[in-house]
């Protein structure tokens, strides 16, 4: 895992009620994952509900020419429809280095008072709305880097209306996030491609409203962060987007996390009617067997299973995914 230093974000956090977040050039990082050095820009308690603005690297890359009123422009969108934040990002002394660094436009880091690490911080996705009336299509994932074939599409009704050569293409938005994490303890920045036990790039499609993510704590405050949003997601290309987040952190002690959860120490998520483990290595075998031991040590933890029992349950319930960082499974919640 490629790891370096960079100099920390000095821009203070704030606790003053229900918060918002926005995104700009004080509050984002471009290409890197905060680390346990980078002072929060903003302090939440736990319980706390918050909204988070994040924005798409989409239109202000260095391939797009780093300004978003002529990128969107080329595209028919007017300069008063570019959002604020687009502009501020491409215009300020932010460095974005596309050979070096990663793409994503990442907001954070949030301190949440009291957590320390062994906790797991449990992240709850509630809202997750447009802030622009138009996405770009991009078939970027898996192209490694370099440039991409885009298309700036209108968003109505909950569509995403895409040009096509036969008509119209619409595809119903299903806004998530592909950048969800923690601060590692080292104190340094990841790429914001990495993915880990701090979370990152998970590059999953049910990070969205209705959705735990649970997040081993590995520095105190926790410091999460959010980016990649997305308006709809499929294999291999997605409608990207700026999106604004509601959420509400809450934090597992340690001892209650072991008994609820089990020992392990990666990431999770939950749904309304299902467990979502996952596996985060790049090994399609070991991701597997990953995924699978984490499957059944919660079914044991929260549910009374013995671990030949859940095993077998996983295996005649558990509905396989795949992404580009991993895999994970849907599994759904025992009678």
């Amino acid at each position: 895992m490629t790891i370096t230093e960079a100099p920390p974000v000095a821009v203070p956090g704030s606790r003053r009620g229900r918060q918002h977040l926005p995104s700009g050039p004080g509050t984002v990082l471009w290409g890197w994952l905060p680390g346990a050095r980078d002072r929060p820009v903003l302090i939440v308690d736990p319980g706390e509900t918050l909204t988070v603005d994040t924005v798409s690297h989409e239109g202000i890359l260095g391939e797009q020419g780093r300004d978003p009123v002529a990128f969107f422009g080329r595209h028919r969108i007017p300069a008063d429809r570019v959002l604020a934040d687009h502009r501020a990002l491409a215009a300020s002394a932010l460095a974005h280095d596309p050979v070096v660094d990663g793409p994503h436009v990442v907001t954070g880091p949030i301190a949440v008072a009291g957590s320390r690490p062994g906790d797991l911080l449990a992240v709850h996705l509630l809202d997750l709305r447009p802030r622009t009336s138009y996405g770009v299509l991009t078939e970027r994932h898996g192209r490694g880097r370099g440039p991409a074939p885009v298309t700036v599409c209108p968003i109505r009704d909950g569509l995403a209306r895409v040009p096509a050569t036969a008509g119209e293409l619409a595809l119903r938005l299903r806004p998530s996030l592909a950048v969800m994490g923690v601060a590692t303890s080292d104190g340094l920045r990841r790429l914001s491609t990495r993915v880990g036990s701090h979370g990152g790039n998970l590059d999953l499609p049910i990070l969205g409203a209705g959705t735990t993510l649970y997040l081993p704590v590995q520095t105190a405050g926790a410091l999460l962060y959010l980016g990649g949003p997305r308006y709809a997601h499929g294999h291999g290309a997605a409608v990207e987007g700026p999106l604004k987040v509601t959420l509400r952190v809450e934090v597992v002690p340690y001892e209650s996390a072991r008994i609820r959860f089990g020992a392990g120490r990666r990431p999770f998520a939950t749904t309304a009617d299902a467990l979502i483990p996952l596996g985060i290595a790049a090994d399609p075998a070991l991701a597997l067997r990953q995924c699978g031991t984490q499957g059944e040590e919660l079914l044991a933890a929260g549910y009374g299973l013995t671990r030949d029992q859940a095993r077998t349950y996983m295996g005649a319930t558990a509905e396989y995914g795949t992404g580009r960082t991993g895999l994970h499974a849907r599994v759904p919640l025992p009678e």
